[in-house]
């Protein structure tokens, strides 16, 4: 009897915290998903330095707390990439990042304060980071589209880019 309690129990706890888990999921802001870089650059008070085209795809993901970030050379050789914990704040335009780890050791522990805004599937945003200013613009990645390209190479379809898409 006290079995048959104690599985009546777990099972009910199972049954109501499984919508509850995935409440956990939903987006809790319109940062949340995979942004692809489109353009980066260096503000400086003389001058600007356009970093877009020296490296290859960026991408950052954000969930509900945190972010990741990564980037390569384009020949693959180097790879920068980053993340901790963010703060958004949309009725301020204030995106902050809490760095926790880069591949930089400089930046690791870095709290950086962007203005920002998202303009349908586009977000741009700029903040202070030493003697510069790190502008940077970001377009939502469409999941139905990475979907298509899985699904396109796992029959052998050829392979297409997800962003010719968008």
């Amino acid at each position: 009897m006290r079995w048959i309690r104690r599985t009546l129990l777990v099972a009910l706890c199972l049954i109501l915290a499984g919508p509850m888990g995935a409440w956990g999921q939903l987006p809790t802001n319109e940062l949340e998903g995979t942004w692809k870089m489109i353009s980066r650059e260096l503000v400086y008070p003389d001058s600007v330095v356009d970093q877009s085209d020296d490296w290859g795809p960026g991408f950052k993901i954000l969930n509900s707390t945190h972010f990741a970030w990564g980037r390569e050379t384009k020949d693959g050789s180097q790879v920068l990439a980053g993340g901790g914990w963010y703060e958004y704040h949309p009725e301020k335009n204030v995106y902050i990042e809490h760095i926790q780890y880069h591949s930089d050791p400089a930046l690791a522990g870095q709290t950086i304060r962007f203005t920002a805004r998202v303009e349908g599937d586009t977000w741009y945003h700029i903040g202070k980071l030493g003697d510069f200013k790190l502008r940077e613009v970001w377009k939502r990645v469409d999941p139905q589209s990475v979907k298509q390209k899985i699904s396109n190479e796992g029959r052998g379809q050829p392979e297409t880019s997800p962003e010719s898409s968008q």
